[in-house]
């Protein structure tokens, strides 16, 4: 009797086990979409199906879309360009390892039944894939882990980077206004259980060049640099080929709270701004650059 019991506990402890641990090899792998895009199929918003039902503050995240190496907030149909997923750990929690997966859907909103914007194109990073539409399951294609993740730089603790990046082409002209959203869940890794893990989200909105108009090809040169990035005290933020006119410059912290804002002109010639960074917290900040309908940003870690 006592082995027929000790038996069924172990069969017991395995099934968990095996349930607690599947995402391991990403949620598209396993029938869902986690990225928040979706509202359909019954798609959750976040990893709250098995990692905790709220996002958590303390983990911090930025998408940005790179032209050339240059951040921007803008692309061109069928044009090459690379999307970063950067996360940090701000929390007390050591979280050693990470699972991610992001997806671009045409419009500002996640929507019931979403339009795939733009492809995930390979090479992929070392252990992520591309996980395609699964009828019945969700129809935004992801790139997304295939196993559990080390960290960009640190070992788990408060300062912990998680980053990847990918190559995306972007839709054919006249797609309009895009989104790229993501999920990305720091885990302890404890092997039997995800309580204890700390996951949060992020969307981003893309808009679409003008196919005519002289001004938007100028300012699609327009850019804004960061450095030391990481900042350490003093944060140097360099302007580049900005139309002339007067621009709002702007820091805001990972809760969107914005810790520093300055009207500055702009006339045509490169020119830096030097910000005080003393008494930023570790994590993650971005810098935007405004005027009209015109804008540029950079994240910047801390």
């Amino acid at each position: 009797m006592k082995k027929i019991s000790f038996a069924y506990f172990l069969a017991c402890a395995l099934s968990l086990y095996i349930l607690l641990s599947s995402y391991s090899s990403g949620p598209g792998t396993n029938g869902f979409d986690c990225t928040g895009a979706e509202t359909g199929l019954g798609n959750p918003s976040g990893c709250t199906t098995c990692h905790g039902s709220a996002a958590t503050s303390g983990i911090s995240i930025a998408i940005e879309l790179d032209s050339a190496g240059v951040p921007t907030t803008h692309y061109s149909g069928g044009k090459s360009y690379t999307v970063i997923l950067t996360g940090t750990n701000n929390t007390s929690t050591v979280l050693p390892k990470y699972g991610f997966q992001m997806g671009s859907i045409k419009g500002s909103f996640a929507v019931v039944t979403p339009t795939n914007a733009g492809t995930w194109a390979s090479p992929y990073p070392t252990l992520t894939h591309y996980a395609a539409p699964s009828p019945g399951n969700y129809v935004v294609g992801v790139v997304e882990h295939t196993a559990s993740l080390s960290p960009t730089s640190g070992t788990g603790g408060m300062g912990t980077i998680y980053s990847q990046t990918f190559n995306w082409t972007a839709p054919a002209s006249g797609t309009g206004t895009i989104s790229i959203w993501a999920a990305l869940n720091a885990v302890n890794a404890n092997g039997l259980a995800d309580t204890g893990d700390h996951w949060n989200k992020v969307h981003v909105i893309i808009n679409e060049w003008s196919i005519t108009g002289t001004a938007n090809l100028a300012e699609e040169s327009a850019e804004i640099k960061a450095y030391p990035n990481p900042v350490t005290d003093v944060l140097n933020l360099q302007m580049q080929n900005l139309p002339a006119g007067m621009y709002a410059l702007s820091v805001f912290d990972a809760s969107g709270r914005k810790i520093f804002s300055k009207n500055v002109e702009a006339g045509g010639t490169n020119f830096t701004e030097t910000i005080s960074a003393t008494g930023w917290k570790r994590g993650m900040y971005k810098a935007l650059i405004e005027k009209d309908n015109f804008f540029r940003q950079i994240s910047i870690v801390k």
